[in-house]
This record gives C-alpha cells, sequence and structure tokens, in this order.
C-alpha cells in the first residue's frame, strides 16, 4: 500500500469535516420533509445546476452499489470520493455560494437547500461503511434531525443505504454541463495566463457553433466559477473589443477576455522575456547535445527518445511564451494609440 494513498484519504477526512460543516451554515434555517427528495424533483423549481447535482448523486450511488455488490471495495470509495470532492466541493457548492449569500427567500434558494440537504445526507449515508465515525457525527448535526417521522432512524448506523433511482438521472443535463464547465476551464486558464487578480472580475465573450443553449442558459454559473463580470454568448463582432485574450477550447468553442485595464503590458512583457530567456537555456543545451557529433550512432533510442520529447515540450513552451509576448506588444500599441 502506497503511503501516499493514506495520507491522501487522510486529507479527504479533514474535506469532507470541513466542507459539511461550510455547507451546514447553508442549510442551518431549512426544514426538510421525509420524502424531500421525491418533493424536490417534482417541485417544478429545480435550476439547471441542481439537476445536475441530483444526477450526479444518483450516478455515484450507483457506481459505489455495483462495486460493492463486486467486492471492488477501493472502486467504491474511490466513487463516493469522486462524488464528493469532484462534483458537490468542487462545483456544486461553488455554484450555490451567491444565492446562499443573498437574502433572497425565492424558490430557487429553496431547491438548492434541499438539493444541497439530500446531497449531503445521502452522501453521508454512501461513505459510511467506509468512514463510520466522521459521518455518523456530521450526520447527527443535519438540520431536522428528529422531525422526520417514524421511518428516521438514532443513528447513520440504522438507516437505509442509498440506492440510485434512475428516474432522476438526467444524461442532457450532464451533457450541458459538460460544455459549462469547457467553457469555465478556458475562462479560468485566460485568467491564469494573463495574470488577472482574483479581486477582478473579467468580461468573457464565447464563441459557440453549437451548445449555446446551454451555455446561455448557464451564463450566471459560468460567471460565478469563471469570476466574470459579465458572460456574452456569440455577441456580434462588433461587440468584441480588439483588446482580447483568446484560448480556443475545441472546434466548436472559442473563449476571449477582454484584457482592458486588467493587465499591464509592459510590465507583463518584461516578466515573459525574462521567462523567454529562462526557457530557451535547456532548448539550446538539448539541441546542442543532439547536434553533436555520433549522437545518432551512441546515444540508445530509449534516450534519443526521451531527448526528442524533451525538445517537443522545451519548443512548444518557447512557442507559447513568444506568441504571448507577441500579443502582449500588440495589446501595449492598441493602448497607446487610444491614449494618444
Amino acid at each position: 500500500l502506497d503511503v501516499k494513498v493514506v495520507v491522501g484519504y487522510r486529507k479527504f477526512c479533514n474535506k469532507l469535516w470541513n466542507a459539511t460543516r461550510f455547507a451546514l451554515k447553508y442549510i442551518e434555517d431549512f426544514q426538510p420533509t421525509p420524502t424531500l427528495l421525491d418533493d424536490l424533483m417534482s417541485s417544478g423549481k429545480m435550476s439547471i445546476r441542481d439537476k445536475w447535482m441530483i444526477s450526479r448523486l444518483m450516478k455515484g450511488i450507483e457506481a459505489v452499489n455495483e462495486n460493492f455488490d463486486a467486492y471492488k471495495f477501493g472502486d467504491a470509495q474511490q466513487a463516493s470520493y469522486a462524488m464528493w470532492l469532484n462534483d458537490l466541493c468542487d462545483v456544486y457548492l461553488e455554484l450555490i455560494k451567491p444565492i446562499m449569500q443573498s437574502d433572497s427567500t425565492s424558490d430557487a434558494k429553496w431547491a438548492a437547500q434541499a438539493t444541497l440537504w439530500v446531497c449531503i445526507e445521502a452522501g453521508l449515508r454512501l461513505l459510511h461503511p467506509m468512514m463510520p465515525y466522521v459521518t455518523e457525527e456530521l450526520w447527527q448535526r443535519l438540520p431536522g434531525r428528529g422531525t422526520l417521522g417514524d421511518s428516521e432512524t438514532p443513528s447513520i448506523m440504522l438507516a437505509k443505504y442509498p440506492e440510485c433511482n434512475d428516474a432522476y438521472k438526467n444524461e442532457e443535463v450532464e451533457e450541458a454541463m459538460v460544455v459549462v464547465m469547457d467553457i469555465v476551464k478556458a475562462c479560468r486558464s485566460l485568467r491564469a495566463s494573463y495574470n488577472i487578480n482574483n479581486n477582478k472580475l473579467t468580461h468573457f465573450y464565447v464563441k459557440m457553433s453549437s451548445g449555446e443553449d446551454a451555455a446561455k442558459a448557464q451564463s450566471d454559473d459560468i460567471a460565478t466559477l469563471g469570476k466574470a463580470s459579465q458572460v456574452d454568448v456569440n455577441p456580434s463582432a462588433d461587440a468584441i473589443p480588439e483588446s482580447t485574450g483568446i484560448q480556443v477550447v475545441n472546434d466548436a468553442i472559442t473563449v476571449l477576455v477582454d484584457l482592458k485595464g486588467m493587465v499591464d503590458y509592459k510590465q507583463e512583457i518584461q516578466r515573459l522575456t525574462k521567462s523567454l530567456k529562462k526557457s530557451q537555456n535547456p532548448l539550446q543545451t538539448l539541441q546542442r547535445k543532439m547536434a553533436a557529433d555520433g549522437y545518432e550512432e551512441k546515444v540508445p533510442d530509449d534516450l534519443k527518445k526521451q531527448n526528442a520529447e524533451k525538445l517537443a515540450a522545451y519548443q512548444k513552451e518557447v512557442t507559447e511564451i513568444e506568441e504571448t509576448i507577441a500579443n502582449f506588444e500588440r495589446l501595449l500599441s492598441l493602448e497607446e494609440k487610444e491614449q494618444s
């Protein structure tokens, strides 16, 4: 057993504890019902993100049960781990922050609270056989304990193990969320590549040849996860300023960010120029080594393969930096023209 795996799961215990305690603040005034999941699904109040989270919960429950039936206990743990970390903590909790932190008492807030309560409660039962003590402690702290009627058990140990309801899986919503998350990743990548501070919200433009409806329906979610002030999907060409950075997601999606007022172009050019020199050194060293007399005859094939891969990586890094510098120089020129 790799000790790093043990350390990883210990950290997961901390993440589970902290994430659940954090989420409980959002539902401390929420009153669940004995049939909350069915009530939620039939309410007509759910947003796309709520339907997606319930669908991911059902898929997680299904995967854990299938792995338990096949005695694949490690895979069962990994499936529950993925549902908690990747879906609930990394995505859903972040998506609902704006509505939870508002003073709203709307149907959307109720649906978000109900979805969160259902996922935490079922998720703790899902994890209980593998993590009995921490799940019992957190389960007992859920709001509404002791008010759910005769079907409520005094301990998570006695509660029914979660079962997947196929009717609550939603492939259409999950496919739409894949598109949304691809856009979010591009937004984050653009912000990182231009060193935009987290406290600055940016204006994004999304060009799409397919999936436009999904992006428009979840533009608020894209803005939340991508730290955007505004997200425009398929705007007219005139609406997109020249001072943009571009990230191509795939052949159907391109994301642009307005950099005006966001970046000190001169400073970034100086920083990248220094970075370019550092990146060119190992590239030039490797090129000299590979061009040396006798290299092809004397160097083993596996080492030549490794060097070729390194060379391609170095060249890609240098090319990307050079392209970024050229783009910043273009943007600086535009800025100077506007100021003159």
